[in-house]
């Protein structure tokens, strides 16, 4: 029996996670998945030994920690930033891209069967037939995410290419800054002009 890869549930796995143990068919569906790995709980086992049980850890003091370790943004931090209000209403069309952004991250958006256009010189290149439609499985918060996480790349890599330019571009690299600097404590202030 082929077990299917738990990331995208369209092709047979081929590794599994050190970590948390899903089992992913490719380099892509594993780096998707490694952004949201954690590691399965350790079931505890009855010892025979005596031993008092040791005192718990205080959850906050545990989620501190967690967060001093912890190297991402703070989406808290970033509605909290009082650059943000100046940031929105400088650059309206901001707001639309960011909601364009979200939508694509959503379930209704979803396509399971994504049209696959031929490729090659007409023969059947690596024998997968001319095209056609690729099923890209059901939807889940992580192929969401990770499809609203390509478009923030691919329209980030066109602005620093210089392939976008103008005032929505300006913007949207300036909210990827606010962003990126909201969880180090830096202050990125409105008032600079771009260089």
């Amino acid at each position: 029996m082929t077990i299917t890869c738990e990331v995208c549930s369209s092709e047979q796995s081929k590794y599994r996670c050190p970590t948390c143990g899903i089992l992913s068919c490719s380099l892509g569906c594993t780096q998707s998945h490694k952004i949201y790995c954690t590691p399965k709980p350790q079931e505890q086992t009855p010892s025979n030994n005596h031993n008092p049980p040791q005192p718990e850890t205080d959850a906050n003091d545990l989620v501190t920690s967690m967060k001093q370790n912890d190297d991402r943004p703070d989406p808290a931090a970033v509605l909290k930033s009082p650059d943000l209000e100046p940031l929105l209403s400088r650059y309206p069309q901001l707001r639309a891209q960011l909601r364009d952004i979200y939508k694509t991250t959503l379930e209704k958006e979803w396509i399971e069967l994504q049209y696959k256009p031929q490729t090659g010189r007409g023969g059947r290149a690596n024998s997968r037939g001319r095209g056609g439609y690729r099923n890209r499985g059901p939807w889940t918060r992580e192929k969401g995410f990770n499809r609203g996480l390509g478009k923030v790349r691919k329209y980030r890599d066109q602005c620093e290419a210089g392939l976008e330019i103008g005032n929505d571009a300006e913007g949207f690299m300036r909210f990827v800054a606010l962003v990126n600097d909201s969880g180090n404590g830096d202050d990125l202030s409105l008032s600079q002009e771009p260089a």
